[in-house]
């Protein structure tokens, strides 16, 4: 029996195919049964070979994230986290001793749901992500497995032996134990050799603190994996219809998956601003939706990168979405890039190819434009570092043309690290942008963040990025691409 008013973590420990999938896949099953959305909400870390994804059916189910899936798995651990400081700052408010004791004084509306957290294979977690970013990912579990189930936020943690070590066993006393192929591993999870069943039958466990035996329940008569997981899905379809009226605030978070590829088609049906100094520049998001800078706000918008990572392809998505806005554009593209295609089209003043551009042919162009929003789109950034029109590039990058003058820049990001002065300098001082594949710690100084080593160094994908709007937060997010990249 697992009330979950009174439980904290539990770990279901036991050699691979002694039925630790499907007794997460049982409890998901009974929580479902038992409590509403709204009381209850899941969440799983699949390790293994798949096994938590029926858990996706269940209309309490946030999501199933898999262990290859790490930018996903990393926001999962990250609003878990900033649920846990949001709950306990709660409930030294109210003076409330854990989540049980806070909900019985809170009205229905507002009472918080418990979190549970489902791990499938934990050996794997450990092996993969002890060293993994400097061990920020398993910092933020160590944080998680400590504090939160007193705030109602619970990990129910299957693996083998290593759930038996004192980083991990000291988290909870509630352990059942199933078949270890080894004798000798009982005592090391805490059940004397004495008391170690010599041939269990299968879902049959040990709860180590009084000893007592248990049978894990199956979901249905075929005991495969598939069958079971079709079980759970079927369940999942009963529960859903009971809990049609549940309002989507009161249900679990959402985590959508980033795609690794997205057309411009695609893309702006994500885009609902339609303002004209709000440009898209990609998707990202726990609900997917397009994520851009509000140049009225800050001027400047830069993205950078090693070379065919999808910065023209940014600078064109954003340009096709202010067109669309009713907003004037000037194209300064001294290398062949796409953007040169926008000559001709109505609301571009002028796309400039000449990175020894005179500022009197500059500003002449400035002055033509008959929009009242309008931005300045230069591709290949780095060649006009020290041009001409140095000071003018400065000038809309402080904002001193306005609130209806906008500065979209994209180039190399090591070129652009190292530029301190000039109107790039003024662009890095603004500290908003996005970094595509970056390569290095020194790049996160182009946008104004400090990079940890596990966002550097992997090998470059087209169109993935790391935005920044200036707090400090970064977002995964995905570039449209054109057809022709796809």
């Amino acid at each position: 029996m697992y009330d979950i008013d009174r439980a904290g973590h539990l770990h279901i420990m036991g050699s691979p195919r002694s039925g630790r999938s499907q007794t997460l896949r049982t409890l998901a099953a009974a929580l479902g049964q038992a409590h509403g959305a709204d009381d209850v909400h899941l969440f799983g870390i699949d390790c293994g070979n798949g096994a938590l994804n029926a858990l996706t059916s269940l209309p309490h189910c946030g999501a199933v994230v898999d262990r290859n899936q790490v930018e996903r798995l990393g926001r999962l651990l990250d609003r878990l986290n900033a649920e846990l400081t949001f709950r306990q700052g709660l409930l030294g408010a109210r003076g409330a001793a854990d989540l049980a004791e806070l909900r019985r004084v809170q009205s229905a509306s507002e009472r918080l749901p418990h979190i549970v957290v489902m791990v499938d294979r934990f050996e794997v977690f450990d092996r993969d992500f002890t060293s993994y970013d400097n061990g920020s990912f398993m910092e933020r579990m160590i944080r998680l497995l400590r504090d939160g189930a007193g705030a109602g936020i619970h990990f129910v943690l299957a693996g083998d032996r290593v759930l038996g070590s004192s980083r991990f066993s000291g988290t909870t006393e509630d352990r059942v134990v199933l078949r270890l192929n080894d004798r000798q591993d009982y005592s090391s999870v805490g059940i004397p050799s004495k008391s170690a069943p010599t041939d269990p039958a299968p879902g049959r466990g040990i709860r180590t603190q009084d000893l007592s035996e248990t049978q894990i329940a199956v979901l249905a008569s075929d005991l495969s994996g598939a069958a079971q997981g079709q079980a759970l899905a079927e369940l999942g379809q009963q529960l859903a219809l009971r809990e049609a009226q549940v309002a989507p605030a009161r249900r679990a978070l959402r985590l959508d998956v980033l795609p690794d590829r997205i057309t411009y088609t695609n893309a702006i049906t994500l885009h609902t601003q339609g303002d004209p100094m709000r440009p898209m520049i990609a998707i990202g998001g726990d609900v997917l939706t397009s994520v851009g800078p509000d140049l009225a706000d800050v001027p400047t918008f830069v993205i950078a990168g090693p070379p065919r990572t999808g910065r023209s392809s940014a600078l064109l998505s954003a340009a096709h979405s202010l067109l669309a806005a009713g907003t004037g554009l000037i194209v300064l593209a001294p290398r062949r890039s796409p953007l040169r295609d926008l000559e001709g089209r109505p609301g571009v003043a002028a796309v400039i190819t000449d990175s020894q551009v005179l500022v009197e042919d500059f500003r002449e162009v400035l002055g033509n434009v008959p929009q009242e929003n309008a931005v300045v789109v230069v591709d290949d950034a780095e060649l006009f570092m020290g041009a001409e029109i140095d000071a003018d590039l400065a000038l809309l990058a402080r904002g001193g043309a306005g609130t209806g003058w906008g500065l979209l820049v994209a180039g190399n990001a090591e070129s652009l690290a190292l530029s301190l002065a000039g109107w790039i300098g003024q662009v890095k001082r603004n500290r908003t942008g996005m970094l595509l594949s970056p390569q290095n710690l020194s790049d996160g100084e182009v946008i104004g963040v400090k990079l940890t080593r596990g966002a550097v160094g992997q090998a470059p994908q087209a169109g993935r990025g790391l935005l920044h709007l200036g707090d400090g937060s970064l977002l995964s997010v995905q570039v449209p691409l054109s057809e022709g990249e796809l």
